[in-house]
């Protein structure tokens, strides 16, 4: 009955002795592996991948201080390291780092550059390789400069008669710096800041920014993303103002009471073009624009057949306190031959023409003499006059249908003889007029007076004279 105990007994303890064994055998195999690699096999190889390649070279001796990485098309790299199998089995992307060798770069451009490998840690190892071994990179250098700033609103509309006035349209502050490559900041011709807001205005308005557009000389958007600026917020005024298509007219001055201004057919051009209207606006939004704009003002007597005179507009609307929308700057008058209504035939016989006529001294009276102790008398003997108007009616005008006035109201005399303008009429037709200024000579005689003597017993008189 113990037999077969202790026979089990005997296997037990057999067993736990050859697993012990076989334990101790796997240890001596291990170390004795180790112990050959390390003496057969002192260094082995390791890839590692995605080692981020350091552009920065603001700590390196090699390259121009002054100088940038503006670009470079290689971000990470892969590297192979040989060295000892204890100290490279801690190698990882994070105790290498990978950079440019900017040895010898001085100059800006784009380069192609070998990349080098270094540890972060102290741990040495030879380098086996670098993917990609080189890199092309961009170098230039860091200037800043200042530029205009104008505005730009592209989703902005507005209400009917409603427009913008764009000698006011700015932007605070109007002026930006910009720090970039200085081949970068060479291409820009244009800054805007930009409002995207979409919105009708039908009075003044201000919008912040949303963003700064850059634009080259010949109108490309230009990328920013290599610049900075001392300020990207702007604020947009937009200036609002009440529009109005207008017509035009000339005054026609120094006509007489009864004259018929309808004889007179002006038209209006620019640049040869016939216009009628202009579109201006009011700089005061409270104003009321008029249907008529009056351009400028012509002499009766200097209208002649061949009559033109160019006015200027930004005169006449600064003193209207208006602004010319229309882009049109002058406005030349022209006399036409023609009658007023185009839709009639021509007329020769109402072409307008001149006629010479002489008036002898009779014709010629004097009016408003300021002074009554004086006698005033035309001493010319005769004045020869031009007169224009229609040919049919000129042809009928004779001296005697013409009147000659000097008027002396409010002449300011100090001398017996002297000149002053004289101003013709034409009673009978109201269509004719003097294209000629004229002076006649004036002679002013004391009046004769005479006195009674109140201690003469007869009738006696005393003739005198007034004194000067």
């Amino acid at each position: 009955m113990k037999i077969p105990e202790t026979i089990r007994e005997v296997f037990r303890r057999n067993s736990q002795t050859n697993f012990s064994l076989a334990m101790y055998s796997v240890l001596i195999a291990v170390l004795v592996w180790f112990a050959v690699s390390l003496t057969l096999y002192p260094s082995v190889p390791k890839t590692i991948e995605n080692v981020t390649l350091d552009v920065n070279i603001g700590g390196t001796a090699s390259a121009d201080s002054t100088l940038n990485i503006i670009s470079c098309d290689v971000s990470h790299v892969k590297v192979k390291v040989i060295g000892s199998r204890t100290q490279i089995a801690s190698i990882d992307n994070d105790t290498l780092m990978a950079y440019i060798d900017t040895e010898g770069v001085n100059t800006v451009g784009k380069k192609n550059l070998p990349i080098k490998v270094k540890s972060t840690n102290g741990i040495e190892f030879e380098v086996d390789s670098v993917t990609p071994s080189t890199a092309s990179i961009e170098f230039d250098k860091y200037e800043s400069m200042q530029f205009t700033v104008s505005p730009r609103i592209p989703n902005v509309k507005f209400e009917s008669s409603k427009t913008i006035n764009s000698s006011e349209f700015t932007c605070e502050p109007d002026v930006v710096t910009i720090t970039g490559p200085s081949a970068q900041l060479s291409k820009i011709r244009t800054v805007y800041a930009v409002s995207n807001r979409e919105m009708t205005l039908d009075s003044s308005h201000a919008l912040s920014s949303d963003e700064i557009q850059l634009l080259s000389e010949d109108g490309t958007t230009l990328d920013n993303s290599n610049l900075t600026f001392n300020t990207t917020n702007f604020l947009i005024n937009i200036p609002v103002l009440t529009t109005k298509t207008v017509g035009m007219y000339v005054q026609i001055v120094n006509a007489p009471s009864d004259f018929n201004q309808d004889c007179l057919n002006f038209k209006m051009y620019n640049d040869s073009k016939e216009i009628d209207s202009i579109t201006i606006a009011s700089k005061n939004s409270q104003a009321e624009i008029p249907d008529r704009l009056e351009i400028g003002k012509i002499v009766l007597s200097d209208i002649t057949p061949d009559y033109s005179r160019t006015f200027d507009l930004s005169t006449v609307l600064e003193t209207q306190n208006c602004i010319n929308m229309s882009g049109i700057t002058s406005i030349t008058v022209t006399l036409e031959s023609d009658e007023p209504d185009e839709s009639s035939e021509y007329d020769e016989s109402k072409k307008i023409v001149t006629k010479s006529i002489s008036l002898d001294q009779s014709r010629i009276n004097i009016s408003n003499k300021p002074d009554n102790n004086y006698d005033y008398s035309v001493i010319t003997h005769n004045l020869t006059l031009d007169i224009a108007g229609p040919s049919d009616v000129l042809s009928e005008v004779t001296a005697n249908d013409i009147i000659a006035d000097v008027n002396l109201l409010n002449a300011n005399i100090s001398e017996d003889q002297f000149t002053y303008d004289v101003i013709f009429s034409c009673p009978k037709y109201d269509n004719i007029w003097a294209i000629t200024n004229c002076k006649v000579s004036i002679q002013r005689t004391p009046k004769e007076t005479t006195t009674v003597s109140d201690s003469a017993p007869t009738d006696s008189t005393t003739t005198t004279t007034a004194s000067q």
